[in-house]
């Protein structure tokens, strides 16, 4: 960690923010509380381009034809393209003349408003005037020039090839030499109207640029092209309407330009967010689209400068023409230099010079090296994470000592954890329901796979017999420990189900960075989802859409593998049949007679006498624990009211599901208990002697029973309650499973002794 000194201020060097909002005017909007600060610049490779291209253009000496550029800076959200932007626009402001520098911030479907209020016009500034002026002289005199070289009557005389140099060097005033040799004005508006041709039909503009040499006439047409009203001097000349709708503005920016180019002069759009347009109708998009386009041809062919901000999916929608016209430059991640050097700047900015080695105390190195991770290489994410692990680590105000690993994890944690899991696994249920995908809980062989700490249940979706796809959410910020977690999750799904037969979907509850998300694809084999992306849902449907073709695709890669599953499905009908025959098979050599059951005391008195006790201990247990139940004992009745008035509320009585399924274990383990009785008697009473009473029939009958109780579910027993009576020779079963089998035990071993005496009592 570098052991410079720390800034003399004990406030955020962080708290600002960090976005830029590009304006049409000069002046700046401040955001947040407290006095402006320094702007912090970073300088990158694609800076050093982009900033050369803009030198370049001001410094062209060329022809006027290959001057005009297109410039596209290409990144993600977050990487500085308004930054760039912000920085050509200030050094475009500050050259000597200042070129006309016009500036969309974002584009919006009222582009009128923004053309008017937004845009800098040369009514707001009169440097601005003079200079649109003059360039406006500059090209009428272009136009009287061609219209007195084609006039053959001879009436210039000996002159015309001076008055025609004159014109064309700017020393001649057109209107003077109109007015002297009586060219008229609807001429003038022709041949005004055929150059705009290439740029617009609109004949107003033609009317409004040969009307601007005209002093008394400049305030009215200033106006109307600066988004005003037209006068009603102007309508009587057929401007009958402001400029207004995209195209309108479209058109008039291409008429400046037209203006400035054929003048010579430089002047530069800067168009930011052009993303925004993507949220537009499809009829108002396609509209800006096809006029952002032809104003590209426009600055490109005249000699203007042309910069925009775009996102890399509008970009590659983008037409190819405009591919062809428009140099792309793309924003890259920043590495541990270029954050190293953006928080040093930050810390050290109000401290005087840029201190050398770029110190970045009181983040620590491993700091530093977590928030390059973290961040993904944004530099806004960069930014937020500084302030937010700043605040972390001075929980206690003042200014923090060290700045660790542990700040920058609380606070992306404190930015990104705003969803309870409860919210995901509810919005999955929502998900799921929409395309009836029925989702289960684990499939049997699974039981508790290991989880990262804080995961949420797991959520699973039956594709076929066997194919199964886990859902699996997990808490934001991932470590490299929480990673392996989910590859032993992974994992013990794939050794349970097979590696063909299963998926593991990754959703994360916030944040979650480039480098932890493809460790998980790695070892899950599919591509997270993050909950917070406006996208989730979408994603989460076609991600699961492509897993289900996975997975049936693994089960039809061969003509074997269709037939074994259909011969798979005959055995299981087969199955099917013949349990149904077995049942049938049973009920005729085991008929139960349409007879009135025996009493409880005739049915204890069949039992063979050396196993009546056993089977009344274990009657007994059970019959005093479905008495008294498993958990809380239901309350019914009215609830208490918070305010003790207005009438009583019923109160509904819950059941844990646990609780549940022991009271359903209990009641399975009574009825098994009676049909051990029913077997043992059944066994006891068919024989006339010891000879019929095999001990390996014997055997079956309470192995049978043995193996019943083994599958059977834990049974809950309520602490505190000693319901359990003791087993032979005094012990303590000291469970429901235990007595049972101790049950079995014990009736083999009592009538095994007994028929091996040789007493008959059938």
């Amino acid at each position: 960690m570098s052991t410079a000194p720390l800034p003399f201020s004990e406030e955020n060097p962080f708290r600002d923010s960090t976005s830029v909002q590009l304006e049409g005017f000069g002046d700046t909007t401040q955001v947040g509380a407290g006095p402006p600060r320094r702007r912090i610049n970073v300088p990158g490779r694609t800076s050093a381009w982009f900033m050369g291209h803009v030198e370049r253009y001001l410094r062209h000496d060329g022809p006027r034809e290959t001057r005009g550029r297109a410039l596209a800076l290409v990144g993600e959200f977050g990487l500085g393209k308004s930054h760039l932007a912000e920085r050509a626009t200030a050094f475009l402001r500050k050259q000597t003349p200042a070129p006309p520098v016009w500036v969309i911030g974002q584009p919006s479907l009222d582009m009128d408003a923004v053309f008017r209020y937004r845009l800098m016009s040369p009514r707001d500034d009169y440097d601005a005037f003079v200079d649109f002026e003059q360039a406006i002289t500059d090209y009428y005199a272009d136009v009287t020039a061609q219209l007195l070289e084609a006039d053959d009557s001879g009436r210039l005389g000996p002159a015309k090839e001076e008055f025609l140099r004159g014109l064309r060097e700017r020393r001649l005033d057109p209107e003077k030499i109109a007015q002297a040799f009586d060219v008229d004005e609807e001429r003038i508006h022709r041949h005004l109207r055929q150059h705009l041709r290439g740029v617009t039909d609109h004949r107003a503009f033609a009317t409004a640029l040969a009307l601007l040499v005209n002093d008394p006439y400049q305030n009215e047409v200033m106006t109307w092209l600066s988004g005003g009203e037209p006068s009603p001097f102007l309508k009587e000349r057929g401007v009958n309407a402001p400029i207004q709708g995209i195209q309108g503005v479209f058109d008039a920016l291409s008429v400046f330009s037209l203006v400035y180019g054929q003048s010579g002069r430089p002047y530069a759009l800067v168009l930011d967010e052009l993303d925004k347009t993507t949220q537009w109708p499809p009829r108002e998009r396609a509209l800006f689209h096809d006029a952002f386009e032809m104003l590209v041809q426009r600055y490109v062919n005249q000699g203007g400068l042309l910069v925009f901000c775009v996102r890399p999916e509008l970009w590659g929608a983008l037409p190819l023409s405009l591919h062809e016209r428009v140099l792309p430059l793309w924003l890259d991640s920043w590495e541990r230099p270029e954050t190293q050097k953006l928080i040093s700047r930050h810390i050290h900015r109000e401290a005087g010079p840029e201190p050398d080695g770029d110190p970045y105390a009181p983040f620590t190195d491993e700091a530093v090296d977590e928030i390059v991770l973290q961040s993904d290489g944004v530099p806004r994410r960069i930014l937020r994470i500084c302030s937010g692990a700043w605040n972390e680590a001075a929980a206690g105000g003042g200014r923090p000592a060290e700045i660790g690993v542990d700040a920058v994890h609380g606070a992306l944690r404190a930015a990104h954890r705003k969803r309870p899991m409860a919210e995901v696994a509810h919005r999955l249920e929502h998900v799921l329901a929409r395309r009836q995908w029925w989702h289960h809980m684990a499939p049997t062989p699974l039981t508790d796979p290991p989880r990262p700490p804080g995961a949420g249940e797991p959520r699973w979706i039956q594709v076929t017999r066997n194919a199964w796809i886990a859902l699996l959410p997990v808490p934001s910020v991932l470590t490299r420990a929480d990673v392996g977690a989910v590859g032993s999750f992974a994992a013990r799904v794939r050794d349970v189900l097979g590696a063909g037969d299963s998926e593991v979907l990754v959703v994360v509850n916030g944040h979650a960075c480039r480098r932890r998300r493809n460790e998980i694809a790695e070892v899950t084999g599919v591509v997270p989802l993050v909950f917070d992306d406006p996208r989730f849902e979408g994603m989460l449907l076609d991600s699961i859409t492509s897993l289900i073709e996975r997975l049936r695709a693994n089960q039809r890669d061969t003509v074997l593998t269709r037939i074994w599953h259909r011969l798979d499905g005959i055995t299981t009908q087969q199955d099917t049949v013949l349990g149904r025959l077995d049942t049938l098979v049973r009920a005729v050599e085991h008929p139960r007679l349409p007879t009135a059951l025996p009493l409880p005391e005739e049915a204890v008195l069949r039992v063979p006498a050396p196993v009546r006790e056993p089977f009344r201990r274990a009657q007994e247990v059970l019959d005093r624990l479905l008495e008294s139940g498993v958990g809380q004992r239901p309350r019914l009745g009215a609830a208490a009211s918070g305010d003790g008035v207005g009438p009583p509320l019923p109160r509904r009585a819950t059941t844990d599901p646990q609780e549940l399924q022991s009271m359903g274990a209990l009641v399975h383990a009574r009825r098994l208990l009676e049909a051990f009785r029913e077997a043992v008697t059944h066994w006891w009473e068919g024989g006339t002697g010891p000879a019929r009473r095999t001990a390996d029939e014997l055997f079956a009958v309470c192995r049978s029973f043995e193996i019943s109780v083994e599958v059977l579910p834990r049974i809950q027993v309520p602490e505190g309650e000693a319901v359990l009576a003791p087993g032979p020779g005094g012990r303590a079963a000291g469970s429901v499973e235990a007595l049972l089998t101790d049950l079995a035990d014990e009736v083999l071993h009592l009538l095994r002794a007994e028929i091996s005496g040789g007493a008959d009592r059938g």
